[in-house]
């Protein structure tokens, strides 16, 4: 359906349920009258006059990419506090954390394979990796055959003055865990590597940006870019055939502890002792292209959510509160920072509802194990039915990969919204993430289910309470994400 046929059925189905619908459930208690009017004057003002599409335009295309700590990232903070307060909403500010390092590219990427024949390779420095010395760094390369500090020690000698190639058959048949990721990679450095190679690109135009760093915002000390996917094969197959040498340059600008600053904006409950709610995205991103999906379309969503409920002349009982954090791509840092901040105020905190998949269309909620949270939702359903967006999955794949992480940590309701990722995973940290592949309908849609869902947990009675730290962990383990968790505190990344 095109986006106008669509609107007209969708608050059809809002305003009145199917006969299906309309039979009583038997686990599911149903909304009161008021709470549901008002949920059905949110959903037609978000998907007839919603504004995420808008802002993501103006995100992507009129500020551009927003890595953490740059000029344009500054733009972003400047420009989103505005709008928070053009709509009206109260205590609009912004607070400070420090990344330890900001990094910046100064030139592009150059890169040849030397023997057995001279080529082109499309090269870019990996995120958060130092310059190479000036005349570049040149030499034959090895291919890591697992990325594992065991492996490394193993091939130490193999490593030593070497270009070392990581290919995504290194990872095969091991449990990803970010921690002994980034050990491995420092094993590499110290294992005397003249530079590392990270084959992880799609296409030639389009490698991917992880980010060197340890997840902590600190610039990592070997010179590290990332080649293309039909590079990453010919230089796999060539070094199956004899000795490859190759050498690449760059330049980057790095400046340490540079302040970068989260923005949050409230619109209050009615009930001031009832707590909030957190509705949030980041607003940082990679900067090969504008960061559209990845996440403009979240922070636009957190943005299109306080517009609709503004204009819908809606007042909720809790604070739904309104968080754009920054560093979320060098290791979720400003939601870190904000959750320790705030370390004693989150057993108010009813819930943390984030955005950080991209604009497919939307297809419910990770829930991340909590039972508590899947029958909460459940009065939710009439309402999200007719948006396909009823489903609910544990996502422990993602679990520690965006910023509603450090309140999960902490037995704080998260959730974060479920869409397809096919499309995102082709664009996200690459060159062809730009505006113009944001669709706006599908923008919309899950702009709309965000909004619903934020604002019902602003205002319903029956909540689920804050897990302890016991709990926590066992929910963790319940859904096989105890070993991520673990790795993560014991490297510092998460605490």
């Amino acid at each position: 359906m095109t986006k106008l046929s669509f609107v007209p059925a969708l608050l059809m189905a809002l305003a009145t349920t199917s006969p299906l619908l309309a039979q009583p459930a038997t686990t599911a208690p149903t909304l009161a009258p008021e709470l549901r009017a008002q949920l059905v004057r949110l959903g037609g003002q978000l998907m007839i006059d919603g504004q995420a599409y808008e802002y993501d335009r103006q995100l992507a295309d009129e500020i551009g990419p927003r890595l953490t700590g740059s000029a344009n990232y500054e733009k972003a903070v400047e420009w989103s506090a505005s709008e928070f307060k053009k709509l009206g909403l109260e205590n609009v500010h912004t607070e400070s954390w420090t990344i330890p390092s900001a990094w910046e590219p100064e030139t592009d990427g150059v890169a040849h394979i030397l023997k057995p024949h001279v080529q082109r390779l499309h090269v870019e420095s990996e995120g958060w990796a130092p310059s190479t010395p000036e005349g570049g760094v040149r030499g034959e390369v090895f291919m890591l055959p697992k990325l594992s500090v065991a492996s490394v020690k193993e091939n130490a000698a193999s490593i030593k003055g070497h270009i070392v190639l990581v290919t995504p058959a290194a990872m095969a048949g091991q449990e990803f865990l970010f921690g002994q990721l980034f050990d491995a990679f420092d094993a590499v450095g110290d294992a005397g590597a003249s530079g590392m190679l990270l084959g992880f690109g799609t296409t030639n135009d389009a490698p991917s940006y992880l980010g060197v760093g340890g997840f902590t915002g600190a610039a990592s000390k070997l010179p590290t870019g990332n080649v293309g996917l039909e590079d990453t094969l010919l230089l796999t197959r060539l070094l199956q055939e004899g000795p490859v040498e190759v050498e690449f340059k760059f330049k980057n600008r790095i400046r340490s502890n540079v302040p970068v600053m989260n923005v949050v904006a409230d619109i209050p409950g009615a009930d001031p002792d009832a707590g909030y709610v957190v509705i949030a995205g980041h607003l940082d991103s990679w900067h090969p292209g504008t960061g559209a999906e990845d996440n403009g379309t979240g922070a636009a969503s957190v943005m299109a959510v306080a517009q609709g409920v503004r204009a819908a002349g809606l007042k909720p009982k809790r604070t739904m509160r309104f968080i754009l954090f920054g560093g979320e791509e060098e290791g979720l840092l400003g939601s870190i920072a904000y959750a320790r901040a705030h370390e004693q105020d989150l057993a108010k905190c009813a819930g943390i509802f984030v955005t950080d998949t991209g604009s497919e269309p939307p297809k419910g909620w990770l829930t991340f194990g909590r039972d508590d949270e899947k029958k909460a939702l459940a009065p939710l359903e009439p309402l999200l039915q007719p948006l396909d967006a009823t489903g609910i999955d544990d996502g422990h794949e993602v679990i520690f990969e965006t910023d509603h992480a450090p309140f999960l940590i902490r037995g704080v309701s998260s959730f974060v919204l479920w869409n397809p990722m096919e499309k995102y995973m082709q664009l996200h940290h690459k060159p062809s993430d730009t505006f113009d592949k944001v669709d706006q309908r599908d923008l919309d849609l899950g702009a709309t289910v965000v909004g619903l869902s934020a604002y019902y947990f602003a205002s319903a009675s029956d909540l689920p309470g804050k897990l302890d730290q016991s709990k926590m962990e066992d929910t963790l383990k319940s859904i096989k994400a105890y070993n991520q968790y673990k790795d993560m505190v014991d490297h510092k990344m998460i605490p």
